[in-house]
């Protein structure tokens, strides 16, 4: 039979063993990613005598780590899931600043522009009012670029971030492949490593807040681990290197590609998951949009400005000078092309313009162009093409197969400038100008004259006379030829649109008299005259951004920005909402409970008492042996 020795040492060593194990969830009551142990005991195997079966006592099996592996998976799957719209909430909360106050915004600057070109229309001779003009456009143009300066910022910060993420996710590959072969080493030793599991665990958790991964578990126990796409990070002992590069379709910005020994695999960030899909979303759609809806303003602006000043002329009778510059679309070559050629675009009615850059391909028998912000694709031929009131040309042959990133507004978003004009150089007049004659009888009377072109012909005498009945009218002195019987229709532009006379085009309204007369002749004084700076006024209430005016499209580009922030808010709170439950759920199987080792470490510590008891006892009765054989 066994001993009472032998079976109070295996006693005594198994609630040794458990009372270790207890001690050491105790002590890892805060540590991350510690999974609680438990010792595993089992009875040893009885020993036959000719009574039967008698017990040898309790065998300690292993250390088992309380850990189920699809409650882990939901916790490492939903961190990266968090991680992504953590990322991008942060960054659109920065953008949602940078338009948060209405009063230090692009609007504002834009409402005080038209409201000193509501003064200069009223007092178009008073050189302070035109002082306020040159000053507000030039306080838009810096209340512009210093947006789209802020926007690139936050475009390179996103950049610094996302290069440093990549460091941190090679850095953490490392690791985990090392505790790969700690743990296949140890496993051959029959038991689990649960320390370097637990470690491992860690690792992984902190790479799935960079990328998300998913894990291929191996029978020695290692792991391989796979990007969302499928791309191998870490497969057996082969790491592949992730890299932070120019982006081959825009060098300016970082692209990501992965390096499996000498194989070089492009990824789309955006698809990666964790804090850098996060980052490369925010970057490449959210803060892309901001900025192109900018540029399109600042595009907008200088191109309708601009064409009004080149309208009139300034108080010596030259026609107006620009009131803003603007630089022109960027067009950056991908990487890959082989030809030397480049596309170039330019702006042909911006009206028409929308916020988004394009991409340029070339087949040989086609050029396709997309508009990046939608996918929408539209084919030509050749080029000049004009798109979304863009015109695509290319000085040279293309080669089939180059392709070319056209980026409209982001040098128009930091480089928009208000030109150092004097205030004699605002074109606050036309170059002619409309008057009733003295001896008209009738009530029709100018609502509106404007000069559409500026010609050699503007300031050519002209003039209408009414018929009689007056309900028709001849025009005299035109550089086309007289008009006879015009058709009179009280308030509708004469000609209609788009054609004009020598130039220019009037409204009339009211009832006209046989024999009336209004003359079209040159302007005499320019400065006094403000024909042109109540068109400029008039520019406020246009549609000039794709059917909206600029504050209306303004107003558009601070309500998507609020969208995007809510929407970022909320996700990234359902993401944090539902990792927390994924880890509570898990911490119910693998957290230490405090009370509950405080009764588990109470029970085996009396159970190493009694297994020292049963020692104390063998050793009595050997003793009581002993002095009975020495008598």
């Amino acid at each position: 039979m066994t001993s009472l020795l032998n079976l109070g040492t295996r006693s005594l060593s198994a609630a040794q063993g458990a009372l270790s194990t207890i001690s050491h969830n105790i002590a890892n009551v805060n540590t991350p990613g510690y999974s609680r142990q438990e010792a595993v005991l089992s009875t040893a195997n009885g020993q036959f005598t000719g009574s039967g079966f008698f017990g040898r006592g309790v065998d300690l099996t292993t250390v088992r780590r309380q850990y189920d592996q699809f409650l882990m998976g939901a916790v490492q799957a939903n961190t990266a899931q968090a991680a992504a719209d953590a990322a991008r909430s942060e960054g659109m909360a920065q953008l949602d600043s940078l338009f948060a106050d209405p009063e230090l915004g692009i609007g504002a600057a834009v409402d005080g522009l038209f409201a000193a070109a509501g003064d200069l229309a009223n007092r178009p001779a008073d050189t302070s009012v035109r002082q306020a003009v040159i000053s507000r456009s030039d306080q838009l143009a810096r209340r512009v670029t210093a947006v789209g300066a802020q926007l690139a910022e936050m475009g390179e910060l996103a950049d610094k971030r996302m290069g440093q993420s990549v460091s941190q996710v090679n850095q953490r590959l490392t690791e985990i492949k090392t505790l790969n072969g700690q743990i296949a080493q140890a496993q051959t030793s029959g038991h689990s490593p649960n320390d370097w599991l637990d470690q491992r665990d860690v690792a992984l958790k902190a790479l799935n807040e960079l990328v998300g991964v998913s894990t291929v578990a191996s029978p020695d126990g290692t792991i391989s681990l796979f990007a969302a796409n499928g791309a191998p990070l870490l497969v057996g002992n082969v790491q592949s290197e992730l890299k932070a590069v120019p982006d081959p379709a825009d060098a300016a910005r970082l692209g990501l590609e992965l390096r499996v020994g000498q194989v070089v695999q492009p990824l789309d960030g955006q698809t990666l998951g964790g804090g850098i899909s996060g980052l490369m979303r925010f970057r490449s759609d959210d803060l892309a949009n901001a900025m192109n809806q900018v540029g399109r303003m600042a595009v907008v602006l200088a191109d309708r400005f601009n064409a009004q000043q080149a309208l009139g002329v300034d108080a010596g009778g030259n026609p107006g000078r620009p009131l803003f510059s603007v630089p022109s679309p960027v067009t950056r070559a991908n990487s890959a092309n082989t030809g030397s050629n480049t596309i170039t675009a330019t702006v042909g009615n911006s009206a028409d313009l929308k916020p988004s850059d394009y991409q340029v391909d070339w087949n040989g028998t086609a050029f396709t162009i997309t508009r990046l912000s939608d996918g929408q694709v539209t084919t030509a031929s050749t080029v000049p093409a004009t798109v979304d009131g863009l015109i695509f040309s290319s000085p040279g042959p293309i080669v089939p197969g180059d392709s070319y990133t056209v980026q409209p507004y982001a040098a128009a978003a930091q480089g928009l400038l208000a030109q150092p004009l004097y205030p004699k150089d605002l074109a606050t007049g036309y170059a002619a100008s409309v008057e009733s004659a003295a001896a008209n009888t009738g009530s029709a009377s100018v609502r509106l004259f404007q000069v559409t072109r500026q010609t050699g012909d503007t300031t050519l005498p002209v003039t209408i006379t009414f018929n009689s009945p007056p309900t028709s009218f001849n025009v005299t002195g035109l550089a086309t030829g007289d008009l006879t019987n015009v058709l009179y229709n009280p308030g509708q532009r004469v000609p209609a649109a788009p054609a004009d006379y020598n130039g220019w085009s009037l409204t009339l309204d009211g009832p006209a008299a046989a024999g009336d007369t209004f003359v079209v002749k040159r302007t005499t004084s320019p400065t006094n005259s403000n024909g042109n700076a109540l068109a400029l006024g008039r520019l406020a209430d246009s549609a000039l951004v794709d059917g909206a005016t600029l504050n209306e499209a303004y107003a558009a580009l601070v309500g998507d920005t609020g969208i995007r922030v809510q929407s970022a808010r909320d996700s990234a709170n359902v993401s944090s909402r539902l990792l927390t439950e994924a880890t509570t759920r898990q911490q119910n199987v693998s957290g230490v409970n405090l009370d509950e080792e405080a009764a588990n470490l109470l029970r085996y510590q009396q159970a190493y008492q009694a297994s020292a008891k049963i020692i104390q006892a063998s050793q009595q009765l050997f003793d009581t042996l002993l002095s009975a054989v020495a008598r």
